[in-house]
Parts: C-alpha cells; structure tokens; sequence
C-alpha cells in the first residue's frame, strides 16, 4: 500500500523542482507568522497576518510544485545572494553571544580585523594579529 503511494508521489513530482534554501527560509517564515497569528486573531493585524501567512504558503507550494527550473534555480541564486551575509552575521552574533564570559570582540582601526581577545578589566594595549599595528583597548 505505501510503496503504490511513494511510487505514484515520486511520479507527479518528477520534473517538478522541490525544495531548495529560499524555499526553507520561506517556510520557516511560515511558521513563524503562523505562531505570532495564534496569539493576534483580531482585528487589522490578525488579518494581515493571516494574508501573508496564505501568501507564503502559496508561494511556497508554487515554487515547490514548478516545472520551470531554471528560473527557480536563478531565485534561489539572487536569494542566496542576498541571504549569505545576513545569515553569517547572525553566526558571527551567535558566536559572540556565546563567548561573552571569556573573550571580547574588538576590531583593528588600522586593518578592520576582527580580534578575539580574552578578558582583562582595564585599559590596555592590543596588538593585532593581523598587521601587527598596536592600539589602546578599554574593557569593562
């Protein structure tokens, strides 16, 4: 019984382009105006919420359910694009976040390089790894 199921989904979706990173961030995204729509059912917001959330889930099915390849392949390139730096920056916080009790982060002004130093209370004198140039640093 699954295996004429499997076989008959594997059939329709043959050709069709499926799920790729935009299609994620879209769904994640889905899920989360479907959370914040749980708890705002009324009035203008509520419904605004609930068009967008339609919205996403259309063009999520569509972009999933498409035959046009490369197209969808070329919106998922510009998405990308634009995507790779917001998503590294939200690590290079994460990482931050999570090291807050033995390093601070400072950048070179002569270099720009982004510096992991341990933490010693006080003004003191750095010198970067980088271009080996030395510069005053305060610590709380």
């Amino acid at each position: 019984m699954f295996y004429r199921l499997r076989n008959s989904l594997m059939q329709f979706m043959a050709g069709r382009y499926g799920t790729d990173k935009l299609n994620n961030v879209l769904f994640w995204s889905y899920m989360v105006l479907w959370l914040v729509q749980m708890f705002v059912r009324r009035g203008v917001v509520g419904w605004v919420l609930s068009v967008l959330g339609t919205a996403l889930a259309v063009v999520l099915i569509w972009r999933a359910l498409s035959r046009n390849i490369p197209r969808r392949q070329a919106e998922n390139e510009r998405f990308i694009r634009l995507w790779t730096p917001v998503e590294a920056w939200c690590r290079r916080q994460f990482i931050r976040l999570r090291d807050i009790r033995r390093w601070r982060y400072r950048t070179c002004p002569y270099c720009s390089a982004r510096l992991r130093l341990p933490i010693r209370r006080g003004r003191r004198t750095v010198t970067c790894s980088r271009c080996q140039s030395q510069f005053k640093a305060f610590f709380l």
